[in-house]
């Protein structure tokens, strides 16, 4: 994979649908993504125009493509990114009408690939090389993204070298959620984690092409017992900024709900959401994704 600039390749995703009826382009400028992750209610109307109020302009979700949330986000005038597990990538070829599915998904601007078999973060890069080619054989003008993670940089020697593959990708979407309880200690909103994360990023970026295509992922929520307040996302966007200057792209994780842990997320916190709607709001140019007119072409043929 050739790395192209970040603000050219993000923006090409969502202006790659072309335009739709009642789409609006931006007259100058890339267009950054600006994500919101949702893990409950992902196909619900109502919450992707909650999430678009927001300011988010994609919604993602953990789940694989489907077309409820596809629709969902295509009422609410977003775009949207799945993730989907290695096991089903490497299925694909064998289900011509999976991929007829997916291709008809209006809104689906990328996809986010995991191995479940694996510990996460340690997709191997064999996995990570036939998942990459597989969809881009199959989807050319979607996006694949790869999630970092972040804190095993911190305590396994050689993780980085191991099995980081920015080439295996279109766009690295490194997370560490620093205010709480991690695997590099325990810290509050005004301890000194910037200089921890800025060192994990700087290992990141002597690995990665310039300019790469990168989608920080903030925290966007509170661990019960470590109070967090907006300024959270203004400190974790500082410390990005500092590494990678030109990187205009955000994620936010996440909504809030689905997930089995004492967190509380953005639906719960205003606060926070009007912090993360000012930075979306402060992007260059923010206008609507654009829609295709009709579903892509259905299979040709199994490759």
């Amino acid at each position: 994979m050739v790395v192209l600039c970040g603000a050219a390749l993000l923006a090409s995703a969502l202006s790659a649908n072309g335009p739709g009826p009642s789409c609006e382009r931006p007259e100058s400028g890339a267009e950054p993504w600006r994500i919101v992750v949702v893990v409950e209610g992902e196909s619900d109307a109502a919450v992707a125009s909650a999430v678009a109020a927001a300011g988010a302009n994609v919604l993602a979700t953990l789940s694989p493509p489907n077309a409820d949330t596809d629709s969902a986000c295509d009422a609410a005038g977003i775009a949207y990114l799945a993730r989907i597990p290695a096991r089903d990538v490497a299925a694909l070829p064998f289900h011509p009408e999976r991929v007829a599915a997916i291709r008809a998904l209006r809104r689906l601007v990328a996809l986010q690939v995991i191995d479940l078999d694996a510990l996460e973060g340690y997709e191997t890069p064999e996995t990570q090389a036939f998942a990459y080619a597989t969809l881009k054989a199959l989807f050319p003008d979607l996006l694949v993204v790869h999630a970092l993670r972040l804190d095993p940089i911190g305590w396994d020697p050689g993780y980085l070298e191991r099995f980081y593959r920015p080439e295996l990708c279109d766009v690295v979407a490194p997370y560490f959620y620093p205010v709480g309880t991690t695997y590099l200690g325990t810290y509050e909103e005004d301890d000194r984690w910037p200089a921890l994360l800025k060192t994990l990023l700087e290992q990141v970026a002597a690995r990665t092409d310039a300019p790469a295509a990168i989608l920080p992922v903030l925290q966007a929520f509170e661990q019960t017992g470590h109070p967090v307040s907006r300024g959270l996302l203004d400190r974790q966007v500082a410390v990005y900024r500092e590494v990678w200057p030109s990187s205009n792209a955000l994620a936010a994780f996440w909504w809030g709900g689905g997930l089995d842990e004492p967190l509380t997320g953005l639906v719960e916190r205003p606060d926070l959401r009007a912090s993360l709607a000012a930075f979306f709001g402060a992007a260059p140019s923010r206008p609507r994704p654009c829609a295709p007119e009709g579903p892509r072409p259905p299979v040709q043929s199994a490759p």
